[in-house]
């Protein structure tokens, strides 16, 4: 399962998977929360109901 993990300083949001960065689609990160659930379901990518939020 995808942890989706949101970079607030800079405004991305990335996905782990067991604890390594992931790529969905070809992409590591993306600009909002609805494009990194529609790359997860066009890769049925199941995902975390909760965003971890970073100030990093």
């Amino acid at each position: 399962m995808y942890r989706i993990v949101s970079l607030d300083r800079v405004g991305l949001y990335v996905v782990m998977n067991e604890g390594s960065l992931a790529t969905l689609g070809g992409k590591s990160h993306w600009t909002s929360l609805d494009a990194l659930r529609h790359a997860a379901k066009l890769e049925n990518a199941p995902l975390h109901d909760r965003v971890l939020r970073t100030r990093i």
